[in-house]
Order: C-alpha cells, then structure tokens, then sequence
C-alpha cells in the first residue's frame, strides 16, 4: 500500500462481531468524577495479571509554578501562598555578562549559516550594553530572539548559555513547586488509578502490604533537558501515591552503560556533561541543577544500583518530549551493537511483559509502540518519530529518526527527512503497545491524517490516537488483544487500516485516494476489547445502541481542512454525542480525499 507524492481516499468498513451496551447516561461524563474501574467495570476478566499500559495523550494539566494558569479556579490562591512560601522556581531568567558573551562567539559551527551567528552576537552585544547586570525574565528574553527566527536547538542553545541557576536561602537550588489540591480531579484521578493499579499488584504478589506504596520509577529521558522535569514528576507522582524515584538514563548513558573498565567508566561518567552537549544540545546542566547531577553521577558509577532500582519496580513512568531521545538512551545508536536494546532497556521489556504497569505521556506513549515477537507475513509495528500531516498527506511516510539537537554544530547530522516531513522508525520503539501504532496531542493538532498516512505506507493494521488530557489503558490478554479502557477529558480515535487499500491520482483532481478503513471514538468511561480488531465494545449512550447515519456524526473532525476531504457514508453507526458535544461512535465509514497542495499548505 505503499504511496509516495499520491493522494488518498480512506473507505471505513465494519468488520468483526459487536456487541454494545450500555447503563450509564451519557450526561453523567462530561467530566469524569471517579476512575473508570470505580463506574464502569471492564469486561475483561485478567486484569490484574499480564502486559498492562497506560497511554497518557500529553498536555495534562498540572498546577504548578511553572504553570499556574493550570491551577483550578478555586485553588490558585491557596496555590500563589504555597508557591511563595516554598519559594518555588517560577520561569527561566537570563543573565548576559561579557565573558559568556565572547564564550559563545568562540563557539565553531553555531549557529550553522554565518549570518545568522553574526545578527545573534550583535542582539547580545545590543542588549548587554543597554542593560547591563539585567536579569532577563523568560518571556521578554524570547521576545528579543524571535525577531532572528531562530531554529529551536539554536533558541535551546542560547537559553543555556545564559540561564541563571535560582537558589534557596540556603543555596540549594530552587525547584518547581506542584500545588496537588490545584489540579482538576479528573487529572489526579487518572495519575491516581494509574498508581492504584501498581499497588493492587504489589499487595497481590506480597510484595507490600494493603498499606504500603507502590516504588514508582521515573524515566525523564524524553527530554532535551533530562533534569529539568524530575522535580515536577517526582512530587506529582508521590502526592499520587507512590514511592516515586529518578532514574537517569538519557542518550549519554548508551555508550557509558558498555563500558566494562571501570576506570574508563568513571572518566565517562564524570564527562556526562559534555556528552550531554552532544547527544542532547544541552548545555552545562551540571551547573544548573548540580543536586541531581550529583545524585545521577553516584548512579553512573553504580550501574548495578540503577539495575536494582527497575528490577524492585512496581511501576515506571516515561515523560514526553522526543520519543527519539527515549529510544537513544534505551538502545545502543552506533558501532556493532546499533540496534540492540541495553541492559537496562531489556531488563524493563522485562519487568513490562512480566506485568509490571507502564504508563508514558506524550513521547512516552509514542515510543511504546512495537511487538517484540514477529509475525509471519506482517510487518513490524513502527513507532512514529515526527512530522506534520500536511506533509504527511502530500509526501508520505519515511523511515527516518530525526537528528539529534544540534547536529549541524556537532557534525552528526544523519537524517534524510526534512524538518515536518512523516517520520518513523521501522522496528518500532519499546515494542510494549503492540497492538498498532500510538499517537498523541491527537484531535487537538489534527493527527488524524498523519496516522492514516503512516499506517498505509508501512502496512500497519491498526492505530491509536490519544487526545491531550486523556488516557487509554490497556490490559493484554494476548500480544495482539487488550481490554481497552479510557479516562481524562478527551478521547481515543481508533483506526483500522487491516483491509485498505490506496490508488494514486485517481482523477485529475486528486492527488491520492484509498480505500477500506474503520474509525471508532472512544470517551471516558467506554471500554472495548480488542483483539486483531474491535470485537466487543460498550459505549456510555442513551439509548444503549443508538444510530445515526455516518454523515452525522462528528462532523467537527471531519470537517474539509486545508487539502484533506473527509466523507462520510450515509451507513447507520453506533454514535451519540457527550454533553459537551465530543462524539463517542464504532466503526464508521470514512472516505478521505487529498487535494494537491499550495506551498503556503506545505
């Protein structure tokens, strides 16, 4: 099915058996009030035993000192007064003197075109001298910079160089602050299931009593910055309920983990900083938040510690950012072992197929697509590393891992897409969610076209995409089946490519059609059972199987958008609509038709 420079047409067809039913009203889940096992038993009858993800879509919010907009009306006074007496980190300031000034002109390679390096050093020399020792607050120093159209390792690179570290009376470095009682309750009502289920299986095994707290594990390897999010993460999940710990792999960590001579070890391990520039583009993080380089340095030294901290763990949590960068830090990415995961990595495929819930949000949902185990006469279940769906849509699908930030300084450019282009790593990520392809922030930057791209050019059956506030759980009873259930505010778009088919320029008009794929939505509190396709689903509708003809049904979504042309047939589905207008259906018919593009769509 592969399309290169085409248009397509996207048919849904149902297929397999369904069952609905349904004994809540709809109005009830505008907002969800309890986690879904509280309302909504699943009908799954394993869970608690075998594979169990948690797939967060991204953009949860959290109320915090760094984003205290996210703080619930009722709260955000009570949580400025915790911020102020924690004197909680608010926003990045920056601090030009000379010397970093003349550090950074020194710098070979950045930024890459000559003329652009000589406009950044005269801004900086332009601000230095008509505000000495200012302190540059965040929002007024990115002002200054847009103007020069920076890329954003370059942005990343500047902010660096000059960020000022803040500090406690005592020295220490300030961190941000979470206010728990801020944040909505269908937020920490999923954090908090997620959590809860760790601990049923703890108690379970007798790992724990019924009063104990599950010993969560956090990766931060997701981000440019690793250390910049574990503060954050470590108070959401211990307010949540757990034992929360850091664990601090990241990319730089690949070629250490190797390394058997402990005195070459020791020497890479206190070159972390440096590695870090490199695989990263990050910095002097050392500088910044010299407590956890600390504490990630006796880690370094200690790989047996690091290994005992996710063997013990009931639970791991991987943040968003770049999937790229998770998956860097998790294999090794050069010489004769490129490729192959690292200790660490195999031993959480482990403890994941073992049982063990993994939870990821963003780029930690996306880089748990894959299956481990082949299947004759299918292909493997890519993970998706980037892109725009207008670039999707017009050029298709490429086997590419985007470059690491920085490259064009460092000379490890290696990358064949350009920046937007659909982007995906064929042998798949962690290779955990194995049911298809996983994708997020999903309705809200209007992946629908991107992910049905990708599926027909890698011959990928199914995919799910996960919308920002919201979180699929899935429960496996076989590598290819799963009970689904959904929390949070958004929903899960569901798409079955198994019997698609594409033509290209099917008419002057066109640029690609194809054919045969199934949508489905799902909303909090609906539950679904999967295997190799929908077979058993139970949506929160009143009547409990309403119908309506496709062309009615969430018409917001597939309303026509720049090139793209959803059509919908007039085939009676199962549909209805929440409160707040979000459509939950299964299995409706689609047609999608991509037009030619303008550049200004490119």
């Amino acid at each position: 099915m592969k399309l290169r420079y085409v248009t397509c047409v996207l048919l849904v067809v149902a297929t397999g058996p369904l069952l609905v039913a349904n004994n809540l009203r709809a109005a009830d889940d505008a907002v969800p009030k309890a986690p879904i096992a509280a309302n909504n038993p699943s009908p799954a009858k394993n869970i608690g035993v075998g594979k169990e993800l948690w797939l967060f879509g991204g953009g949860e919010p959290i109320c915090s000192s760094v984003e205290p907009q996210y703080c619930e009306a009722s709260q955000r006074a009570a949580a400025e007064r915790h911020f102020k007496v924690t004197q909680a980190f608010r926003e990045k300031s920056f601090l030009l003197t000379a010397s970093t000034i003349e550090a950074l002109q020194a710098l070979p390679g950045w930024p890459a075109a000559v003329e652009r390096k000589a406009a950044v050093m005269d801004k900086l020399h332009q601000l230095l001298a008509a505000t000495p020792e200012k302190s540059w607050p965040e929002a007024a120093w990115l002002i200054e910079f847009a103007v020069l159209d920076l890329a954003d390792d370059e942005q990343n690179l500047l902010d660096d160089w000059f960020e000022q570290r803040p500090t406690l009376a005592d020295g220490s470095t300030a961190p941000m602050q979470l206010f728990y009682p801020g944040i909505a309750p269908y937020v920490r009502e999923m954090f908090e299931a997620f959590v809860a289920s760790a601990k049923s299986r703890g108690v379970a095994q007798g790992k724990f009593s019924a009063d104990g707290k599950p010993k969560l594990v956090l990766l931060t390897a997701s981000s440019n910055d690793p250390l910049q999010w574990v503060d954050y993460y470590l108070q959401l999940f211990t307010a949540a309920g757990a034992d929360a710990v850091w664990l601090p792999l990241e990319p730089a960590f690949t070629e250490i983990s190797a390394q058997a001579d402990p005195t070459m070890r020791q020497q890479q391990c206190a070159d972390i900083n440096q590695q870090r520039f490199i695989h990263n583009g990050q910095y002097n993080r050392n500088a910044r938040y010299p407590e956890l380089a600390a504490y990630q340095l006796q880690l370094c030294l200690a790989p047996e510690k690091m290994a005992a901290m996710l063997q013990n763990a009931d639970a791991v949590f991987i943040n968003g950012g770049d999937q790229s960068l998770t998956m860097r830090s998790l294999q090794f990415s050069a010489g004769s072992q490129a490729g192959e995961f690292t200790a660490l990595g195999k031993l959480l495929q482990q403890k994941i197929a073992a049982g063990m819930p993994l939870a990821g949000s963003s780029a930690g949902t996306a880089v748990q697509s894959g299956r481990i185990t082949a299947i004759p006469g299918k292909p493997a279940i890519p993970m998706l590393s980037g892109g725009r769906t207008s670039k999707a849509l017009q050029f298709g699908a490429i086997a590419d891992v985007p470059d690491a930030p920085l490259c064009q300084l460092l000379q490890r450019c290696t990358a064949k897409a350009a920046a937007g282009y659909l982007t995906y790593k064929a042998d798949g990520g962690l290779r955990s969610f194995s049911l298809g392809v996983a994708d997020t922030h999903f309705r809200e930057r209007e992946r629908e076209g991107r992910l049905s791209r990708l599926l027909l050019d890698t011959d990928t059956d199914f995919g799910f995409g996960v919308d920002e506030a919201t979180v699929l759980r899935a429960n496996f009873f076989a590598d290819d089946g799963a009970e689904l259930q959904v929390m949070g505010q958004g929903g899960v778009w569901i798409l079955d490519a198994s019997k698609a088919s594409a033509v290209a320029k099917p008419n002057p008009a066109l640029h690609w059609q194809a054919t045969g794929l199934v949508a489905s939505r799902l909303l909090a509190g609906d539950t679904m059972s999967f295997s190799q396709g929908v077979t058993q689903a139970r949506l929160r509708c009143v009547p409990e199987q309403p119908k309506l003809p496709g062309t009615q049904v969430d018409p917001e979504t597939y309303a026509p958008v720049d090139q793209r042309r959803w059509l919908a047939e007039a085939t009676p589905v199962i549909a209805c609509q929440r409160q707040d207008g979000r459509w939950r259906y299964l299995q409706l018919p689609l047609t999608l038709q991509v037009l030619p593009a303008a550049p200004d769509d490119l």
